[in-house]
């Protein structure tokens, strides 16, 4: 092989050509023996450079041909890693409580074998031809840390539960970049691509709406849809007689009871909330009710992002900047989750949008003198007061800028009358409302004076409105980070912007209960959000190096994927929490992402805890959010000064750029919360949820269990022996009765458990059952507890909670649960989870669903409803219901394996119907429907029962 120098001479250490075979090459593509190679100057200078004599250093054969095997390795090796990262990520580790070992439970079924190895398959396929692309697969390094065989930091373990998914997510977004090429792609700023952009968000809204359709309405909406049934029905705001007549169970099935502070001068019930969202959907409610209220609001957002989008391409001149400033916001959870709940947030977020066109709009069109788009600008804003009296703030400071900018325009006094006009009728006509209604103009009126608000809760409301685990916008949206940063190139924007915004939130986060109650993340900041999606799109447009750029794309794909958990994870759950009355409030989606750690305790916590005074409690927890800040704002900006000084020299290609930037962030994900649970000395690992998970997946079908630290297999027969949760009863802060649990453990497996009682004394009763209610399966003395008491589920069962009274509460120390036998899916009644479970004279009856209204002697079936119920009696045998219909004719059905029987019922009616066993589990799953149904309410005028009632079923 020829080697050249400088001066063009021959390498007297060379070997020729014909004695060094290439391998990897073909034999047409070989050169001739003894022919050497044409001489390009190029490569003869950067070879000649290689080494100070003026001479290449020579390879020998052996080396070249190591390489060349080496690189055809390379698809396999990334193959064989996925593959091993996709069965690992499909098992559940949880921790030996005596030995605090860690018990791993994979599965060993066809389904999950063949889909790890068609993963393989896929990246192997993906990498055979462009071995650079393998480089994409290395985040999955982080799946492998919890399942080390040694002791690992608590951190490795938050990637052993469906947080994996953000690694693969990551992995295939890698992959994906490496075939993207903007050169071939253009978007172009019409209304076409407006009418996409439209139509995409409706599409995610929407079906957003329907996958959270199990928990909305809530909170507040449904007292909002009662204002707009009062204004259909009855033409006015007097609430008093829609709930007596329960008008809300069109929508909502629970007890609604009027939402009102203080009563009108006339002496009848207004809601304390403002009426201008209900106006809004009420042509859409009495068209087609609920679903189509949410359509419309649906549709109204849709429109606010495609309008958004235009916004932001008129000001970058950019589409692809434009698509990446509404996707940030449009794509966030605390903005998707309004677009389709009824709350005035949302829309009014696209009025502040419309507010905010008009500024822009006074630039662009100056030497226009129409003035009928101003008087439509001010008609947008003068909706915002009816929605909510905090929006006053808005629609001022809104109103105010746009004169300014209008004085500067053609004709600027036939605009700024334009403008004028319907805001100043709706300021006198809803101060006039004040007046008419309450006898007086303060708009606090509706609340009787006790607004809860001060100046000293503002830290609190600030940290928690942007950094709160569960209710903060950049903590749930990180995306948006650079929205606040793009204000640098939009910097009048950011003027405006901060001039609207800072007096609107100054008044709600000196509000106490800043995270508005039962409620999506960062409810509060919703209106003033969409116009963020402006200077996003600056921020796209001016980021100069692939490092920075790489960081945004990566805080898009995390601000997806928790909008994703918050939408579709949990059973809805997820979305919508509020403050925890018993302690610490903990985001639900991390308990859900990873059960085994505490990430919780990990991250910045603003809601204040339930002690102390009001100011007090509130100062705590601003101090303690923002020292938990620091550390995470410190460990992500080491991790991006790394990876733009390693993109700088080392990070040529996409795949490589992907994997850097996942693997920077994921360290930096990990050294944060490391650093908050040190200076908070937290116990970061919870080994009761992890044990039950282990336990599920060891009853879902075949699995391996390993002891990780000891390198051994566990039997399946073992495996419940290694099990124990216990807990440390919370001792009472004060003197009078709790009615906090002593101990609760989540998501429990079907089967039988033993629960253990510690304590320096016998004293007292307690009483075990399945939620936090008056109900328990088990009630004994203590001193039966010390000796261990059984309790067996037929289902898997919401939570193990085990309560007690004044004595128990003093003498018990640890309460114990381990099981005993673990069901196995076969074995089960249902998939289902039990949510109540009472204890009736000859059997417990489990209930799966809310449909039913449990009572000490007997349960009702919802009217109108069909509820699934589980009975395991006592003793061998069939159960006999007696049911007993409600005061009106009904049709009641009753499924139970072979049986069924359809019964009509006269009003007052009873039948007794017996249900056979399920022989082999001792059990039954029996499904009840009632056609119709009463309300109590409506025949009693003194009860204040507003359930609706179908038949009640009692065991004998």
């Amino acid at each position: 092989m020829k080697r050249v120098g400088d001066d063009g001479a021959r390498d007297p250490r060379d070997v020729p050509d014909a004695e060094l075979p290439v391998a990897g090459t073909r034999a047409s593509e070989t050169a001739e023996p003894r022919r050497e190679r044409p001489r390009h100057h190029d490569r003869e200078r950067k070879t000649g450079e290689r080494d100070r004599d003026g001479f290449a250093r020579t390879r020998h054969a052996a080396v070249i041909v190591f390489c060349s095997t080496m690189r055809r390795a390379i698809p396999f090796a990334a193959a064989a890693l996925t593959a091993l990262a996709a069965w690992l990520s499909f098992g559940v580790i949880g921790i030996d409580t005596p030995a605090g070992a860690r018990i791993a439970a994979l599965p060993v079924d066809p389904l999950h074998i063949a889909i790890a190895v068609a993963a393989a398959a896929a990246v192997w396929w993906r990498t055979r031809e462009s071995r650079r692309g393998a480089a994409a697969v290395l985040p999955l390094l982080l799946v492998l840390l919890p399942w080390l065989p040694f002791r690992v930091p608590a951190a490795f373990l938050a990637w052993s539960g469906a947080l994996v998914t953000i690694v693969w997510l990551a992995v295939g977004a890698t992959f994906a970049s490496q075939r993207f090429d903007r050169r071939h792609m253009t978007i172009f700023v019409n209304r076409a691509t407006m009418g996409m952009v439209a139509t995409i968000a409706a599409v995610v809204f929407g079906l957003s709406a329907w996958a959270l359709s199990a928990v909305i309405p809530g909170g507040d909406e449904p007292h909002y849809l009662v204002i707009t049934q009062s204004l259909l029905y009855d033409g006015d705001l007097q609430i008093e007689n829609n709930h007596a007549r329960g008008d809300y169970h069109a929508y909502f099935a629970g007890e609604l009871r009027p939402d009102v502070i203080r009563r009108g001068r006339n002496g009848q019930v207004y809601s304390i909330h403002a009426p201008g969202v209900s106006a809004l959907v009420a042509p859409a409610f009495a068209l087609g009710g609920y679903p189509a209220a949410v359509a419309f609001l649906v549709l109204v957002s849709a429109a606010a992002i495609a309008l958004a989008w235009w916004l932001a391409a008129r000001v970058t001149g950019s589409a692809t900047a434009a698509l990446f400033g509404v996707a940030s916001v449009a794509l966030s959870a605390p903005y998707l989750l309004h677009t389709f709940t009824v709350y005035p947030d949302g829309p009014a977020s696209a009025v502040v949008l419309t507010g905010f066109w008009a500024l822009l709009r006074t630039d662009w069109e100056k030497t226009d003198g129409g003035w009928r788009r101003w008087f439509l600008h001010g008609l947008a804003l003068a909706l915002l007061p009816w929605m909510h009296t905090r929006f006053a703030v808005l629609a001022g400071t809104l109103g105010g800028l746009v004169l300014v900018r209008l004085a500067r325009t053609t004709n600027a006094s036939g605009k700024g009358v334009a403008f004028l006009i319907a805001p100043a009728l709706s300021a006198f006509a809803w101060v006039a409302f004040f007046v008419v209604v309450y006898g007086t103009p303060d708009p606090s009126a509706p609340y009787g004076g006790s607004i809860q608000s001060a100046f000293a809760y503002v830290p609190d409301g600030a940290g928690g409105l942007l950094f709160d685990q569960g209710f903060g916008l950049l903590a749930t949206a990180p995306v948006l980070l650079f929205a606040f940063a793009g204000f640098t190139r939009a910097r009048r924007l950011a003027l405006e912007w901060l001039i609207v915004a800072i007096p609107y939130l100054l008044a709600v986060t000196s509000f106490a209960m800043w995270w508005a109650g039962w409620a999506a993340p960062a409810r509060f900041f919703v209106p003033v959000l969409l116009p963020l999606a402006i200077p996003a799109a600056c921020a796209w447009q001016a980021i100069g190096d692939r490092a920075t750029r790489a960081t945004a794309v990566a805080a898009l794909v995390v601000t997806c994927w928790i909008t994703i958990v918050l939408v579709t994870g949990g059973g809805g759950r997820l979305a919508f929490h509020t403050r925890n009355e018993a302690g610490a409030t903990a985001a639900p989606w991390l308990e859900w992402a990873d059960p085994l750690v505490d990430l919780s305790s990990g991250l910045p916590a603003f809601v204040p805890l339930p002690a102390g005074t009001g100011l007090s409690s509130r100062v705590t927890a601003a101090k303690t959010g923002f020292v938990a800040v620091l550390p995470w704002a410190a460990c992500l900006g080491i991790a991006w000064l790394g990876l733009r000084y390693a993109a700088r020299r080392r990070l040529r290609d996409a795949g490589r750029l992907g994997a850097a930037t996942t693997l920077a962030y994921g360290v930096a994900a990990m050294a944060a919360p490391s650093a908050v649970w040190a200076l908070a000395r937290a116990q970061p690992v919870t080994p009761g949820s992890g044990q039950m998970d282990v336990l599920r997946r060891a009853a879902s079908g075949p699995v391996v269990a390993i002891d990780l630290e000891r390198r051994r297999r566990i039997s399946r027969d073992e495996l419940p022996s290694r099990i124990r949760v216990a807990g440390v009863v919370p001792r009472p802060a004060g003197r009078g009765r709790l009615d906090r649990p002593l101990f609760s453990l989540a998501r429990v497996p079907a089967g039988e458990y033993r629960v253990t009682a510690r304590g320096s004394a016998a004293a007292g009763w307690l009483m075990t059952g399945i939620g936090n209610d008056q109900f328990a399966l088990v009630t004994e003395p203590v001193s039966r507890y010390l000796a261990g008491v059984r309790v067996a589920f037929p289902v898997d069962v919401r939570a193990i909670v085990v309560r007690g009274d004044e004595d128990a509460r003093q003498q018990v120390d640890t309460i114990e649960v381990a099981p005993v036998r673990v069901l196995r899916t076969r074995e089960k009644l249902s998939d289902e989870v039990a949510l109540h479970a009472v204890r009736y004279a000859s059997a417990t009856v489990f209930f799966l669903d809310d449909r039913s209204f449990p009572e000490p002697g007997a349960f009702w079936v919802g009217g109108a409803r069909r509820s699934t119920i589980v009975v395991a009696p006592d003793r061998p045998g069939a159960v006999r219901f007696d049911v007993r219909n409600a005061p009106v004719e009904n049709a009641v059905t009753i499924d139970a394996g072979a049986l069924h029987r359809e019964l009509r019922l006269a009003a007052g009616e009873a039948q007794q119907v017996e249900v056979p066993l399920d022989p082999a589990r001792g059990a039954v799953l029996v499904r009840i429907t009632s056609s119709t149904g009463f309300r109590p309410s409506a025949i009693d005028p003194k009860s204040r029962d507003g359930r609706f009632l179908g038949v009640m079923v009692r065991l004998e």
